[in-house]
């Protein structure tokens, strides 16, 4: 019986995975295979027996052995399938990159029959599909060993960028994709068949959509009215039904029947049945709407069981609510799906473009249903025999007028899902659906549906970051999951039980592939009930460790457990600082350190450091007792117990060397010892930083005063510019070099205000004293250091200072 979430507000909280393992971790290995100067693994494909694994990258196709290919050395098939040099030539010349776009990226991978399969890429933005034997893994040839060759427009997209789907059902093959080099002719479609059919492009049944997954559901199977199967497809595509300012988003689910054939005379060669309606995954305490489909995946028992069909998928949202690129995966049920495509059409006003739910009584057999009993007894058999009323009704009504509610089972704001994958899992009690999704930084999650909310088992990075996970794939039957990067491709079990060293850890890990056989944590496909010598613990549920596991709830230091755990001896040097270690396993839970079975509170000598680590001064001879207890659901259980001890100074004296003075934490959770630890490299680090301050301190000082220090320098060059003092003029010689004698009185240099300051009387001047001065004679000098003019006025006066 699977379990769904009814009361959902529980269940849409940000959840933490338990356990975090990243890359290289050893607690859980998984295997990678990578070719060399191979890129983007994007197809997968697993042979009906699992042993052979077929992987589709750029310009390569690989036959890969399940058990084999993954280990170093390990040998593998590879088929080099590349686009050539005219279609390159071509690809580069209509302005396509021609390292990036113009080469063959393998988009389709599928098995045709027993013998062949078949595999489309883009070849250069000129589309291409072939056949691949099995049996030797080559290319298929013609009778005159030319490799077959096929037109694969409509069936694979142009663009290595643009999201595809395609689906093979007896030897058919339903695509959607693009049909056209520019990328804006959508199509879903039917190829490889004797009756091509599509949708029509003029109707504009699809706006702009990218589609990401598809399904085939045999509904013919127990029909009681012997309806037809069905393939599904689902896609993103804009909403023209909402007016918005900008264009938004909508979640779509498509549906086609496989016996459609066209119409006869309205919409030949066209579908019609196809229908599509809204998936609508909001929050549900806001409505926030997740409207961007990235992945989903159909999950069924067995093909009998096709009623109890569910969708999961993954989506984000167009505006991310103020979240940074959240995540959400909500659940679609077959019988909701089938609810709305019985229920009413819309219709679009062609004039003001707006859509209106139909009321009014539909044609009869009702529009874009499949040929059942009741048709047949119309003596309408084929598609081809619909009336044209219906057909003209459909052409029009393509549109739901109802949405296929969703139960939101996960959200995730921090993470970006990209890819999901479930599998229905058998526990000991019950029936479980295990998702594994894949992040946009090479994260993978393994999540399991348990009660009223989801739980997120663990979290393991594939690969590094920057590479999403483009694709994955499920093998059940040997527990394997595959996936693809641009890099490389990896193989991790499905669970790895032996992480789980305690019968508490093993229980709350609610892992439902693990269980406690009463000695250790092992893979349920180990159990044997007639062969087992205890009963097999576990509780997906409830995670009840503390009855199942026989452990008390009591507080941890009154129950007896401790005495199970040997108490680990340490030695210190005096006076040092040294750090105890705790490490835990999951994240969900919470450290207590105790000192001699009391809670350890801070003291002189030891404080528990934020990272947990329990920090210890050995200043003390007899340090005691010290325990670290982990607490998850109300489960004690002791991690670490360690008995420090201080070392006696007469031994130091004596020569020997000590054992240990520091104890750290480890990455396998034991104490780990060092050297007496040195302050030589903090005293180098703190004698700079204090000379470093200081010269801070100077240059800020001089900063504050810089115009202070301005107006100083600036009086001293002036100065020493314009003394004041006058200086000593000597007196001239008596006798001149010329013979002349010298004038009967000296030149008088004082400046030309005061020339007419205090005459005794009228003054006397000569001719050359009365002509004006002349403006050429006159010059007014700055000096660049001090700014205060100095004019010469004529040759009489010189140097006058304003």
């Amino acid at each position: 019986l699977l379990l769904l979430p009814l009361p959902l507000p529980p269940g849409t909280q940000a959840l933490v995975p338990r356990i975090s393992l990243p890359l290289g971790s050893e607690e859980r290995p998984f295997l990678r295979f990578q070719a060399e100067n191979i890129s983007n693994y994007t197809a997968l494909l697993l042979s009906g027996d699992g042993k052979t694994l077929y992987v589709g990258a750029r310009e390569a196709l690989f036959a890969l052995n399940s058990s084999a290919s993954f280990l170093p050395g390990g040998g593998y098939q590879e088929l080099l399938w590349s686009a050539d040099v005219q279609r390159k030539h071509q690809c580069s010349f209509k302005g396509k990159d021609p390292q990036r776009d113009c080469q063959n990226y393998i988009k389709i991978l599928l098995p045709l029959n027993s013998s062949h399969l078949f595999t489309c890429g883009t070849g250069a933005f000129s589309p291409l599909c072939t056949y691949i034997n099995v049996e030797n893994f080559t290319l298929g040839r013609d009778q005159a060993g030319n490799v077959l060759l096929e037109d694969g427009k409509g069936r694979c997209p142009f663009d290595p960028n643009f999201k595809s789907t395609a689906l093979m059902v007896d030897g058919e093959l339903y695509t959607g994709t693009v049909s056209n080099f520019q990328g804006n002719d959508p199509a879903i479609s039917r190829s490889q068949s004797s009756r091509p059919t599509k949708t029509e492009s003029s109707l504009n049944w699809l706006q702009d959509p990218a589609f990401v997954a598809s399904a085939h559901v045999p509904e013919s199977l127990g029909s009681s009215r012997g309806d037809d199967d069905k393939i599904y497809f689902f896609f993103s595509e804009t909403g023209k039904e909402f007016e918005f300012f900008e264009n938004t988003i909508v979640s779509r689910v498509a549906r086609i029947c496989k016996g459609d054939e066209g119409g006869g005379r309205i919409l030949q060669q066209r579908w019609t049945s196809f229908l599509k309606a809204q998936l609508l995954c909001s929050r549900p305490e806001d409505g926030f709407p997740f409207n961007v489909l990235q992945d989903v995946f159909t999950l069924s028992s067995s093909p009998q069981d096709w009623r109890d069909t569910l969708f999961y998928g993954v989506f984000t949202s167009q505006w991310h609510g103020g979240t940074a690129e959240g995540s959400a995966v909500c659940v679609f049920s077959m019988k909701d799906v089938q609810r709305v495509f019985s229920g009413l059409y819309k219709e679009v006003n062609r004039e003001t473009q707006q859509w209106y739910t139909v009321t009014y009584p539909v044609p009869t057999p009702r529009p874009g249903s499949c040929i059942t009993d009741s048709t047949r007894e119309r003596k309408i058999n084929s598609s081809l025999q619909l009336p044209d009323r219906v057909l003209n009704f459909l052409k029009d009504h393509f549109l739901m007028d109802g949405q296929v509610r969703s139960l939101l089972l996960l959200l995730q704001p921090q993470a970006r899902y990209q890819r999901v994958a479930a599998h229905r899992v058998r526990g000991l009690h019950g029936t479980y659906d295990v998702l594994f999704l894949g992040t946009g930084d090479g994260w993978l999650h393994k999540a399991v549906n348990v009660g009223p909310r989801m739980h997120i088992i663990e979290e393991l990075q594939l690969f590094a970051l920057g590479q999403p996970v483009q694709n994955l794939l499920l093998d059940p039957g040997r527990g394997l999951l595959y996936a693809a990067s641009h890099l490389s491709v990896v193989q991790v079990p499905v669970a790895n039980c032996r992480l789980y060293r305690s019968c508490g850890d093993c229980l709350l890990a609610r892992d439902p592939y693990c269980a406690w056989s009463g000695s250790s944590c092992q893979h349920l496909s180990l159990f044997r009930p007639e062969a087992a010598s205890r009963p097999w613990v576990q509780d997906i549920e409830g995670a009840n460790a503390n009855d199942l596991c026989n452990a008390s709830s009591v507080k941890p230091w009154v129950a007896g457990p401790a005495d199970k755990e040997p108490c680990e001896y340490v030695q210190f040097q005096p006076n040092t600082v040294n750090t105890l270690a705790c490490p835990l396993l999951s994240n969900l839970a919470t450290r207590l350190w105790l000192h001699n079975d009391v809670p350890v509170n801070g003291s002189a000598f030891c404080r528990v450091l934020p990272t947990g680590d329990l920090l210890l001064v050995g200043s003390q001879q007899e340090l005691g007792e010290f325990q670290c207890w982990s607490l998850e659901g109300n489960f004690w259980q002791l991690v670490a117990r360690y008995c420090p001890k201080v070392e006696d100074t007469v031994a130091g004296r004596s020569g020997k060397v000590p054992l240990t003075s520091r104890v750290s934490a480890p990455a396998q959770g034991k104490a780990s010892w060092g050297a007496v630890k040195s302050y030589w490299t903090e005293f180098l680090v703190m004698s700079v930083l204090f000379v470093f301050a200081v010269v801070l301190l100077i240059l800020f000082i001089l900063y504050r005063h810089r115009d202070g220090m301005k107006l100083f320098l600036k009086q001293g060059e002036c100065a020493s510019v314009h003394p004041k003092t006058r200086p000593v003029v000597l007196p001239p010689e008596t006798r001149p070099l010329n013979g002349v004698g010298p004038p009967s009185t000296p030149l008088d240099h004082r400046g030309y205000q005061a020339l007419s300051d205090n005459s005794p009387g009228p003054q006397v001047f000569t001719e050359s004293e009365k002509r004006p001065l002349s403006v050429h004679d006159s010059l007014v000098e700055v000096s660049p250091v001090c700014p205060r003019p100095r004019v010469r006025l004529g040759s009489d006066i010189r140097d006058s200072v304003v």
